[in-house]
């Protein structure tokens, strides 16, 4: 357990006029994609025009009287070096993220007297469910894994968060990520939120990296125009990476010795083409009610493709590795000028950053010209925060949460997204103009939410089909999983409508 000093009470005053940062925080026009603020000028509230406050002036509407007399408070979250800094950091050293990291929680801590207290531990899930059987009141926020926590929500294990329990949690502000509530609820109840307080958020999400040196060598037109003219489709993405291929270490073998055109990975990299194609696994009606809905025809046209350049195409770089260290090999080959494009997370641009070769980011393609928007995948292990239903006092507990998250919003943001990436990494305004683009582009869709409880179907329907039997054959799979998929969300909905805390 960590503790903080409370008597260390220090704002980054200079965060004050930082370039705002991309919060998810309204929904797009169309409905699937997150509008964050990503403009100097902020206003905080869904809907209304620009005015001249800056993030620091949009306030929370947590009463000015709370005072929890020194209560302490237990965070629990992750020990994984990728979350390293997200939620806790030891002490101030200069740093800008890690500061207002720091300066984030003691502001909270002063505002609501509290202490704020911090276990870092692997297997998250498995403490809380240990304490929620136990009935022990330990952590009272627990800041976990998309994909592995979300599942036990659905079960009962945490507080919806549109109830009446966490009472000073307002999901419908900036901070939080409407469009994560709007998906990943159930008949009005959702137990995990998505928001400024995690800036895994943005380090997780999936752009195409290009090594624009190789552009200029091959002659190739400049991706930013292509973007922006609304033609980065995946055709014309592999137009220009079958171009490209050099045996370079002369073995006579396609190996990660080689030059690429692009890479295509082998499980994580396959995941990204649910949301840059705007493929849709589920939708909900009117009640929030969610249930499958998929576009076979699509779906199978979408795999057809994939297909023609994942099995066989000396051009496209297909690792074979585990889902994580395929995306460090290929990040490596991009930094040695050896692959043109290269989907790879935000959080690969420290591992590329002393590239000689001068590299961009453009948002992953779009399925075909048609598609309105460019669309952005976050990797699954994305940081979820909920409110564990053994927690007794859950008030106190939602008005810390919001208050952490707004404090984010205001300070953390602006640092990570604005300081780090557009100052430290990204090495021209066209990169980070790109970067707005994905950002607000982020897809997310229930299936992928809640795909534990729905029998892996997001993986299932692309990533074992290729990767794993290297076939084509989307339509008899779907065909054969579908009562299935039917059976398990039934009982998806059955456990959540039991649920009343």
């Amino acid at each position: 357990m960590k503790k903080r000093i409370l008597a260390m009470f220090l704002l980054l005053v200079l965060l004050g006029t930082v370039i705002a940062g991309c919060s998810e925080g309204t929904q797009n026009t169309d409905d699937k994609t997150e509008t964050p603020a990503a403009t100097p000028e902020v206003t905080g509230t869904e809907g209304q025009e620009e005015t001249e406050l800056s993030r620091a002036d949009v306030k929370d509407d947590l009463p000015d009287d709370l005072n929890y007399n020194g209560q302490s408070l237990n965070i629990l979250a992750r020990s994984k070096a990728w979350f390293d800094g997200e939620m806790y950091v030891e002490e101030l050293n200069g740093e800008t993220l890690n500061d207002a990291v720091f300066n984030r929680d003691i502001s909270v801590e002063n505002r609501l007297n509290v202490t704020i207290d911090y276990t870092l531990e692997g297997d998250t899930n498995a403490i809380i469910n240990k304490n929620v059987t136990a009935g022990a009141d330990e952590y009272a926020i627990h800041v976990g894994s998309a994909v592995d926590t979300v599942q036990y929500g659905v079960k009962g294990n945490y507080y919806n968060l549109l109830g009446e329990y966490p009472e000073y949690l307002n999901l419908s502000q900036p901070w939080w990520s409407q469009y994560y509530t709007e998906q990943g609820s159930v008949g009005g109840k959702v137990f995990f939120a998505l928001g400024d307080l995690f800036t895994s958020r943005i380090k997780l999400a999936f752009v195409t990296y290009v090594n624009m040196q190789m552009i200029a060598d091959y002659g190739f037109d400049n991706p930013y125009e292509i973007v922006r003219a609304g033609e980065w489709t995946f055709d014309k993405e592999m137009e220009m990476a079958t171009q490209v291929y050099t045996d370079k270490n002369m073995n006579g073998k396609e190996d990660d010795g080689d030059v690429y055109g692009m890479s295509m990975g082998g499980m994580i990299g396959l995941d990204v083409y649910w949301s840059a194609f705007d493929l849709t696994i589920c939708t909900k009606d009117e009640n929030d009610i969610p249930s499958f809905n998929v576009d076979v025809e699509k779906m199978s046209a979408v795999i057809d493709k994939l297909y023609t350049y994942y099995i066989d195409n000396k051009s496209v770089f297909t690792p074979l590795n585990n889902s994580d260290g395929e995306q460090d090999v290929i990040a490596q080959m991009l930094s040695e000028n050896r692959m043109l494009f290269s989907p790879l997370r935000i959080m690969h641009t420290d591992q590329i950053r002393d590239m000689e070769s001068v590299y961009g980011l453009i948002p992953l393609p779009k399925w075909n010209a048609e598609q309105e928007h460019y669309y952005t995948f976050l990797h699954d292990q994305y940081s979820i925060g909920g409110i564990p239903v053994s927690v007794q006092d859950p008030s106190m507990t939602s008005a810390v949460l919001e208050a952490l998250a707004s404090e984010s919003y205001r300070y953390v943001t602006p640092a990570y997204y604005d300081l780090v990436l557009n100052g430290k990494y990204l090495r021209d305004r066209d990169s980070s103009e790109m970067l707005e683009i994905c950002m607000d582009g982020i897809k997310i869709d229930f299936g992928w939410i809640h795909t534990y409880s729905l029998s892996s179907c997001s993986q299932a329907l692309i990533r074992d089909i290729l990767y794993n039997t290297k076939s084509n054959n989307f339509t008899s799979v779907f065909a054969a999983r579908q009562k299935m998929y039917a059976k398990v969300m039934s009982k998806l909905i059955e456990n959540v409508d039991k649920i009343d805390h």
